[in-house]
Formats: C-alpha cells, sequence, structure tokens
C-alpha cells in the first residue's frame, strides 16, 4: 500500500515461485507466505502472524501457522512463538495425524519446546532471528552502510542455523515491465542455507527473496491464486483416479 511503514502496522503477502527447468518453462507458483505485524503498546516487542502453504504432489496442502513475539532490535529476534503444522489430502480433509503444534520461549540461550505432554531444552547461540523474522527486520534496516551483521538464525522456527552473516549489497535499477526501479540489496551467506537476498523498494517494502531456484515474490494476489490452482490440481487429481478406477 501507499502508506507502508516498514516500524508501523501491515500486511505483506508473496507468492512462492520456483523454477525447475529453463525460463520459458517448468516454472511453477507452488504456495503463498503472508505475514503480519502488529505492534502494540510496548515499543520494545512486536507480533508477527505467519501463515505459509505450500502445494504439494497430488493437491497435498502443507500449511504452518505461526504467532511470533519478536524484539524490536535489528534482529527481530523472537522471544515466544506458538506454531502448528498441517497437511490437507487431495480432498480438502484434514490429515490429523500429520498435524504438531507446539509453544516455545527464550530464556537466555535456552529454547524451552513445549509440545504435548513433553518439554524440550536446546541451546541456541544469541543473537537469535528466524527465517520470517528477516522478512520483517530487513525492512528495517539502513542503506548504504557498509554493515555487516553475525546472527543465528532458526529455519521454521526449529532449525538452528548458526553464523549467518548478512551484508549491504547495494543499490541496483531493475527493470519493470515500462518503468525503472531502484532496489537495495542485502545478502546473507551463512551455514546450511543456500545464499539469499533480500530486495527492497525505496520505501523500504520488501519486494522479493531469492534464494537459488527460489522466490518469494510480493503480490497481494497470491493467496487467491493458490486456492484457484489447488482447486484445478484436485479436480485432476479426481479425474485420474476416476480413470483409473474405470480402467481397473
Amino acid at each position: 500500500s501507499e502508506d507502508f511503514k516498514p516500524d508501523g502496522n501491515w500486511v505483506n503477502t508473496y507468492r512462492i515461485w520456483t523454477c525447475h527447468g529453463y525460463r520459458e518453462s517448468g516454472n511453477y507458483n507452488v504456495g503463498f507466505l503472508r505475514i503480519q505485524k502488529k505492534v502494540g503498546g510496548e515499543s520494545d516487542t512486536f507480533e508477527l502472524c505467519v501463515k505459509q502453504t505450500v502445494v504439494q504432489t497430488d493437491a497435498m496442502l502443507s500449511t504452518i501457522e505461526a504467532h511470533i513475539t519478536c524484539l524490536n532490535n535489528e534482529y527481530a529476534s523472537p522471544v515466544k512463538w506458538q506454531v502448528s503444522s498441517h497437511f490437507f489430502g487431495p480432498r480438502g480433509k484434514s490429515l490429523d495425524t500429520l498435524s504438531t503444534a507446539e509453544s516455545v520461549s527464550i530464556e537466555g540461550e535456552t529454547m524451552i519446546i513445549k509440545a504435548g505432554a513433553g518439554i524440550l531444552h536446546r541451546q541456541v547461540d544469541a543473537p537469535l532471528t528466524s527465517d520470517w523474522s528477516l522478512f520483517e527486520a530487513a525492512q528495517r534496516w539502513d542503506v548504504g552502510e557498509a554493515r555487516h551483521l553475525l546472527v543465528t538464525m532458526l529455519e521454521g522456527l526449529r532449525i538452528s542455523k548458526p553464523r549467518q552473516h548478512i551484508t549491504y549489497r547495494g543499490l541496483s535499477q531493475m527493470e519493470f515491465g515500462s518503468g525503472v526501479a531502484r532496489l537495495y540489496c542485502f545478502a546473507q551467506l551463512g551455514d546450511g542455507i543456500l545464499p539469499t537476498e533480500y530486495w527492497l523498494d525505496e520505501r523500504h517494502r520488501l519486494l522479493i527473496v531469492t534464494s537459488m531456484n527460489k522466490a518469494y515474490i510480493l503480490d497481494e494476489q497470491a493467496e487467491k491464486a493458490i486456492r484457484q490452482r489447488t482447486e484445478q490440481l484436485r479436480k485432476s487429481y479426481q479425474r485420474v483416479k476416476s480413470a483409473r478406477r474405470k480402467k481397473s
């Protein structure tokens, strides 16, 4: 939106795009990622509400939802969160045996995970961030500085990826349709990840996150597009199943 402010309330929705072939073919929108930032009365924390849906084989859906309390620092460090994962079959029915849910808090350098009746303790190195936190934090970083961040990232709010190096790469002129946009780029290199780039516009709105053959592209129609694709895939799946039954 035109009134976007990185430190205010906002909702960014991204289509998840992958390339499995050449530029002209083999490219798909496989899901969406929606991140909503909520600023409360306390200036030292804010909330992130995350929903990610990915279309799997045979029109199955994988959905992750998370509610995260983050520190208002340059890493958007998560301090506590609830996250759940669900799978839906080709008929849209929830596959409850595959569902998971957990509540997590950070105390010092210990991650306390409550899942079902069990409690796990894991050590994590500070400063801490998460892959979804970086979608928010990148929008507040200063551009034009030769800055360097060294941080531990929680991938999917669970898998620790230490020694993540984030640097400012610079300003680039990009052609979009008939116009030219000025985009700022931050690059992330680190243990256990593919190189990742964060591209921001002049309002510091995160437009694109790229990593090898996958990209998150800001698109407010992303959820609608995935709903339509899912419906098409489910109809196709049912036609194939019906044809196989007739042959047998």
